[in-house]
């Protein structure tokens, strides 16, 4: 069952909370990369994340990494690309404190284990356990698929516009534009810019309102405010580059290398924070 876009439309907000919500989500993609998951399961993880925080609200005593971990944890299985949850707290804290090593086997680590499991099921009682959820990438398969046999016949194809509008998409899911647009209309409106900004900003000898055709529904304002948003998340990236989080390390590696089943775990613990810091 998809989960579609139900949320009011509207801009990102502004300001902080715009900042550390992004700063999240580019975290995501950092060791959702690492993780070596496709293009679909990080977009998951995003708007896992983006709908979490949208319910809750920022105020929320929940650490924001340790959530993005659970949603990577999360999107894994709803992809069929399952993670371990030893390699998930591993790649999290070589992002959140590059230069040390992983954590080790020690009661530390089972906290945070604990803790990873306990926010995935906290996770989806919030997703209301309607996984995976709607993306506009089938829908910009289609279309290239559809504008490439248009191309080809007009002259007019660019060989980087899908290269593009895949990027434009996959940034789009960072930004949380799923909360607020149906998927196809995010991939029309990627697939525009994209042609825009290879210099093919619409096949010759068409209406000008060619996205009609593959997204019946999306106007014209819609659609440049589409383009808007994904244009103002490079700008939002640009601030939040200078501002990395810098949380205080967790403790050093035993030399214990035994794996995830050992038997002497301690009991569970309350939530632990991958990055104590709160954004």
């Amino acid at each position: 069952m998809a989960l579609e876009p139900t949320e009011a439309r509207g801009s990102w907000p502004g300001g902080a909370e715009a900042r550390a919500r992004f700063r999240v989500a580019r975290f995501i993609m950092e060791a959702g990369v690492k993780l070596g998951l496709g293009s679909v399961a990080l977009a998951t993880a995003c708007a896992a994340f983006h709908r979490f925080w949208r319910a809750v609200g920022p105020a929320a005593p929940h650490d924001p990494h340790l959530v993005a971990a659970a949603a990577l944890f999360l999107a894994g299985k709803a992809q069929g690309t399952p993670l371990r949850a030893r390699d998930v707290l591993n790649v999290a804290h070589r992002c959140l404190h590059p230069g040390q090593p992983p954590p080790g086997l020690d009661g530390g680590f089972w906290g945070l284990r604990d803790s990873l499991l306990q926010c995935e099921l906290l996770l989806l009682r919030v997703l209301r356990f309607r996984v995976p959820i709607a993306h506009p990438h089938k829908y910009l398969v289609q279309y290239l698929l559809a504008l490439g046999r248009w191309g080809r016949r007009g002259g007019w194809g660019h060989p980087r516009v899908p290269g593009v509008s895949w990027a434009l998409v996959r940034d789009g899911a960072a930004g949380g534009l799923g909360l607020r647009h149906p998927p196809q209309h995010l991939a029309a409106a990627a697939l525009h810019l994209a042609l825009a900004l290879c210099g093919r900003p619409a096949p010759p000898g068409t209406p000008p309102r060619w996205w009609q055709v593959l997204s019946p529904g999306l106007g014209a304002e819609e659609l440049e405010g589409i383009v808007r948003e994904l244009l103002g998340l490079y700008g939002l990236d640009t601030q939040v580059g200078g501002d990395p989080p810098t949380p205080p390390p967790l403790p050093d590696r035993d030399d214990d290398d035994d794996d995830d089943d050992d038997d002497d775990r301690p009991p569970r613990r309350r939530l632990q924070p991958l990055a104590p810091e709160r954004l």
